[in-house]
């Protein structure tokens, strides 16, 4: 892979916010791009960080390649550098007449009280999951949407194989022109995957620590929604299989996910280490196989089942109506006489 020189191409005079870190935007080949760099973690004096700067660029750009290989559809993304240090180029998917409303900026449009465990008025910029379904379903603009609910379980489920725990109301979205044309936004902002604030002692520490690998890989991970005010563990949601949305993206995606095409795109990372690689490989493959694969096969198992059961009720159902549309014949001839006990 060529790491490019991102110093070297113009400026676009475009601005671009968000709390992740500096963001630059550039033009390359004349269409913009928005330069991503690491986020300074000296000045956050962040706890057992020992890192200066984090691995965000990279993770944005693996976590990316990974949406892109299971077929969602994802910004483009490339490495390269900014002065001296590592940094992601994601292309601008806006065109001039189009703007993008993040989730936060709908959800809090919208009309229906939310209430939170006490009873009491949210001001509606939460993650309760239960908030979010609602505004999905029955938001005015959200619902002029083909498929927002299915981009959300999908994000939902791919964001858990990569481990991004920050899916919040702020990235992801829809576009709409000066026409009032609406669209789902492509997924962006997929930095906070991978340990991006882990260095490579850490990560050494958890791949000779199995239980500890397996509590960072799924067991004791949280992620930005809430059901009773607590943050809940992905993993044991989707394990749980009680949303019908979560069950059919399972379907959808699991299918779909090759985990030779994934280690293939973690190797040709040139600016990372071997821990590094071993790692990411270590935590997808312990997601993909302890979870995601056996929670795929149980809801197969029993569509496959509960389909069998639906044909043999509809097998039963027209057979009792045949017997009913069968008209009485009575074989007595007109002289004879009912038999009795």
């Amino acid at each position: 892979m060529e790491m490019k020189d991102y110093t070297r191409y113009p400026n676009s005079l475009r601005a671009y916010g968000g709390a992740a870190g500096r963001k630059v935007g550039i033009l390359i080949e004349d269409e913009p791009y928005i330069l991503k760099l690491p986020g300074n973690l000296k000045e956050r004096n962040m706890k057992n960080v020992r890192l200066s700067y984090s691995n965000g660029p990279v993770s944005e750009y693996i976590g990316s390649h990974i949406y892109h290989s299971i077929g969602l559809p994802v910004h483009e993304t490339s490495l390269g550098t900014y002065n001296g240090k590592v940094a992601v180029a994601c292309k601008d998917f806006l065109k001039n007449d189009e703007k993008l409303y993040e989730f936060e900026k709908l959800k809090v449009t919208f009309v229906p009280q939310f209430l939170d465990s006490n009873g009491n008025e949210t001001n509606g910029t939460g993650c309760d999951l239960q908030e979010v379904l609602l505004t999905i379903n029955e938001h005015k603009i959200l619902n002029k949407i083909e498929g927002v609910e299915k981009r959300f379980w999908d994000m939902f489920v791919i964001d858990a194989l990569i481990g991004n725990p920050d899916r919040n109301n702020g990235n992801w979205g829809v576009i709409i022109d000066s026409k009032n044309n609406i669209r789902l936004a492509p997924v962006y902002d997929n930095g906070n995957c991978l340990n991006d604030k882990w260095d490579d002692e850490k990560m050494q520490h958890c791949l000779m620590e199995p239980k500890s690998l397996v509590a960072e890989a799924y067991k004791g991970k949280i992620c930005i929604y809430e059901l009773n005010d607590r943050r809940i563990n992905p993993y044991k949601l989707i394990e749980a299989r009680e949303y019908p949305g979560c069950n059919a993206a399972l379907k959808r995606i699991v299918p779909n996910i090759d985990m030779s095409k994934i280690a293939k795109i973690i190797d040709e990372v040139p600016c990372i280490s071997a821990i590094q690689k071993q790692f990411y490989m270590a935590l997808l493959n312990q997601r993909y196989e302890n979870v995601l694969l056996p929670a795929y096969q149980l809801e197969t198992e029993n569509s496959s089942i509960k389909e069998g059961m639906d044909k043999w009720k509809q097998a039963i159902y027209d057979r009792q109506k045949s017997m009913k549309d069968v008209p009485y014949k009575n074989e007595l001839s007109k002289g004879d006489k009912e038999p009795t006990l």
